[in-house]
């Protein structure tokens, strides 16, 4: 049996004509990211690299780009330091920044801001967010709700592509906000599915109509799947409200109370 998998490094002499590549007098610093930093890179992994600038590019507020140099496929994103400041401030943005940050490895830092936004990282402590993550999750509850009557109303006119539609955003969005309420940081984005279901317990409810609604697990024979999907998504919101119950504020209680009863009426 051949193992098709193996690590994969950079070598210096590499990095360095990148940074050559990349430097220019707008350039403030670069810093590579993702498996690569992480010492995780395998056969199939792509150069994460970000380039901070004094400016954007005219007209765009963020840039990203690939290209293919020596044998590698490298993703090149261009970013202001100041957005990242606010993202350590952002709740939802934070489980994902903080992480990278952390394991990144700095390129070019002309002026010290990318080792100070690294420090910060290191140093960064969650329970600061935690009011701020409190009120996303009871925000994105209430918001969610939408998909709940999309999904029920594809169940009952048998429309398999608006009840999908709908379920691909709500598990999206009932992940994110466990994850936010509790503070887990997410490595990288191959950890997000198994992030949320340590999060939530991996033998709970919650992980299991999870589970289902993503197509993890097989739907119960002579059942179509796209009902399957709709019944655990409604039972996914339903879990999820009950998990983060304590983080609902009372504006938002009666769009999430009435989303329930609407489940509960239409008998799931």
């Amino acid at each position: 049996m051949i193992c098709r998998f193996f690590m994969k490094e950079l070598s210096a002499e590499f990095l360095g004509k990148l940074v050559a590549r990349l430097d220019d007098e707008n350039t403030l610093g670069l810093a590579l990211v993702g498996s690569f930093a992480r010492n995780e890179a395998g056969v199939y992994s792509d150069v994460d690299l970000w380039h901070f600038v004094r400016q954007m590019p005219a007209g765009e507020l963020e840039s990203a780009r690939l290209e293919y140099v020596g044998g590698h496929l490298i993703s090149i994103k261009t970013l202001q330091i100041e957005k990242e400041q606010r993202d350590f401030s952002r709740p939802n943005r934070a489980i994902w920044a903080i992480p990278a940050w952390r394991d990144s490895r700095i390129l070019l830092d002309k002026q010290g801001d990318l080792a100070t936004m690294k420090e910060a990282a290191l140093k960064f402590k969650w329970e600061a967010l935690q009011a701020a993550a409190d009120a996303f999750v009871s925000n994105h509850l209430a918001g969610t709700a939408e998909e709940i009557y999309k999904i029920l109303d594809g169940l009952s006119t048998q429309n398999e592509c608006k009840t999908l539609y709908a379920i691909w955003s709500l598990s999206q969005d009932m992940a994110e906000v466990l994850l936010v309420q509790r503070g887990m940081l997410v490595p990288t984005e191959n950890s997000f599915i198994d992030c949320a279901q340590a999060a939530a317990g991996r033998d709970s409810e919650w992980t299991r109509q999870f589970r289902l609604a993503i197509g993890l697990d097989l739907p119960p024979a002579g059942q179509p799947p796209f009902v399957c999907f709709g019944i655990a998504g409604l039972r996914l919101y339903r879990e999820t409200v009950s998990l983060l119950k304590s983080a609902i504020r009372s504006k938002d209680s009666p769009v999430v109370e009435r989303g329930l009863e609407v489940i509960r009426e239409a008998g799931y």
